[in-house]
């Protein structure tokens, strides 16, 4: 490994000290271990001694003693704009969320309410340990629009994806879904153009992409996702969608079209390496199958599906069938931003579902935070292992919450939010000590609040503005 870098090169970064959580099978766990990085990608990892003899007299060297440094989380499924209506929606599930709420909030989105309140839920995920994002943002999705927003987060230092919202013409499952009208403005042919006009402004394979995201596999015309599978396909990028989040979508979409909707994506060709859907929690066994043999991802947002009471996805046949399992918050609207929290949840979500502590572990939760991350973005990241890109976390245990620290890894999933104190992405520090070293925090949250003010009267949202709700089973 050293004769691969130049005895004279002083911009290798060191850093020393804590205990790795690498996500490496070979080597799981280094206590006082160190990460060399150069440029963007890990040299070398491993113990802190034997790495401060390779690389200490060239490297620039950073004190992580005491920390506990891990792969950058992946947010596999998020919508950053829906910061915009934080806990609006609280107490409706799915259906009701998206007629009463969540469409008429993005309908009413402005191009500058958008870039204020994206640089706001960007930078919190950042500060909350998450380093690469899948952001499916449909409010607005003109070109000017995405690409902007897509400069934005390689600005503030994420690492990740602006899948980009496509809606199409209204067709019978929108309507029976009661969508709102306004979000389906453009014609199949008009939102490939658009999609072109993108990345041909802003190309694939640079810190953040831009991907296709036909919303749900219910409500769009199906050549429409054709279409968008195959775009995808001819431009080397992934694309993402909306699928069985719901026990009532999926019922729609069976009395539509006469069988189930992964069914229905395996005889049309769609399935592949390259497509995601968030949510699957409906999924039969012989969709399970269907998704495994086509080694597609599936984005598990446990949080979200709480708040929503939309079901537990069936992790264990998922992961048995060959799918490739990640995790997403879904965002502020429906919870938070926090992938941390989606660890805790999930892995609680499956012990009860089986009734069975032993259903899964903070290890594997662990995994479906980075590795399995990774492969959904098709980057090389997501554990601490050479030639991987740098993305790093280091996080402080050393606090009451988490001591006395004997697992680390239930540790970090289970004994609530550890502080997140540096941020590594791309090789460069975003985040020092807790704070951006990119952009101003506070004229951040100013930009954002400015953004919020009107939106929710224009979005004829005041009646879901309330100071208490009292519990049906209050003492009174």
């Amino acid at each position: 490994m050293t004769d691969a870098v130049s005895s004279t090169n002083d911009d290798i970064s060191l850093y020393e000290g804590a205990d790795l959580l690498t996500l490496d099978p070979a080597q799981p766990l280094i206590r006082n271990g160190a990460i060399a990085v150069f440029a963007d990608r890990i040299l070398e990892v491993g113990p802190a001694g034997d790495m401060a003899k390779i690389y200490g007299a060239k490297a620039r060297r950073i004190d992580w003693s005491g920390r506990v440094a891990m792969p950058g989380l992946v947010d596999g499924h998020t919508h950053l704009f829906q910061s915009l209506g934080r806990t609006l929606g609280d107490g409706l599930s799915l259906l009701p969320w998206l007629e009463k709420f969540m469409l008429p909030l993005a309908a009413n989105v402005q191009p500058q309410d958008a870039l204020a309140i994206v640089r706001l839920a960007a930078l919190n995920s950042l500060l909350n340990g998450t380093t690469s994002i899948v952001d499916n943002h449909y409010a607005p999705v003109d070109a000017e629009t995405v690409v902007t927003l897509a400069r934005e987060m390689t600005a503030i230092g994420v690492r990740g994806v602006v899948a980009r919202g496509i809606f199409g013409p209204m067709v019978e499952g929108g309507r029976r879904m009661n969508c709102d009208p306004r979000l389906f403005r453009h014609s199949s042919k008009e939102e490939i153009a658009i999609m072109r006009e993108c990345l041909a402004t802003h190309p694939a394979g640079g810190l953040v992409e831009i991907w296709p995201m036909p919303e749900n596999i219910v409500y769009l015309d199906p050549d429409l996702i054709v279409a968008c599978s195959e775009f995808a396909r001819d431009h080397g990028i992934g694309w993402q969608a909306h699928c069985s989040e719901s026990k009532f979508e999926v019922e729609i979409f069976e009395a539509i079209h006469g069988m189930r909707p992964a069914i229905w994506m395996a005889r049309e060709g769609v399935l592949s390496e390259r497509a995601s859907f968030a949510h699957g929690i409906w999924y039969d066994d012989a969709e399970v199958e269907i998704l495994g043999e086509a080694r597609a991802n599936v984005v598990h947002n446990p949080v979200c599906n709480q708040y929503l009471a939309s079901g537990i996805i069936r992790l264990e046949p998922l992961l048995k069938a060959g799918v490739n399992v990640a995790l997403g918050s879904d965002g502020v609207a429906v919870g938070g931003l926090s992938i941390f929290e989606a660890m805790k949840a999930g892995l609680l979500l499956q012990r009860i579902r089986e009734f069975d502590p032993l259903a899964t572990t903070a290890e594997l939760m662990l995994e479906l935070a980075t590795r399995r991350g990774g492969r959904l973005l098709r980057r090389n990241v997501g554990q601490l292992r050479t030639g991987c890109l740098a993305d790093i976390v280091a996080l402080d245990m050393g606090g009451l919450a988490h001591q006395p620290v004997t697992r680390l890894a239930s540790s970090v999933v289970m004994a609530g939010l550890p502080p997140v104190r540096d941020v590594v992405v791309n090789g460069d520090m975003v985040v020092k000590d807790g704070k951006s070293t990119r952009i101003d925090q506070e004229q951040v949250v100013a930009d954002a609040l400015q953004a919020t003010a009107g939106l929710i009267d224009r979005a004829a949202l005041r009646p879901l503005v309330k100071d208490w709700v009292a519990p049906r089973f209050s003492l009174g």
